[in-house]
């Protein structure tokens, strides 16, 4: 998972003010997390009637930093790419604590310190 790259979550709701989806588990909730925009779609779309007030948008890193850092503690954990509603029967979700995300995402925003070159490096442009 890359900070250049594109995260895509569930945006939407009842409510005038989009809010972020997220599933009730035995543990807590989890906010869904997806590679792809159709894959998101596609989960959306096996919720039914449900999800008419919803939709997959993609977020780069830094916004989807802000957006967990929002949830507070509300929302514990992230459920990786959930299958489809129609195929959980059964299936385990990947699910990684909220925290362990966002410290993976700050992580990779923070750029690396570059290493000091010696002379002899710089002499040989090495």
């Amino acid at each position: 998972m890359s900070a250049a790259m594109g995260h895509v979550v569930i945006v939407g709701g009842p409510e005038a003010v989009d809010e972020l989806l997220a599933l009730a588990l035995d543990e807590g909730e989890a906010i869904p997390l997806f590679d792809s925009v159709e894959e998101a779609d596609e989960f959306l779309a096996s919720l039914g009637d449900f999800a008419d007030d919803w939709r997959a948008k993609e977020v780069p890193a830094p916004e989807l930093l802000a957006l967990l850092e929002y949830q507070g503690d509300e929302v514990g954990y992230i459920a990786l790419s959930p299958p489809p509603e129609r195929m959980t029967g059964g299936m385990q979700l990947n699910v990684i604590p909220r925290e362990s995300l966002m410290m993976l995402l700050e992580r990779q925003a923070t750029p690396e310190p570059e290493e000091p070159k010696g002379f002899l490096r710089r002499f040989l442009r090495r």
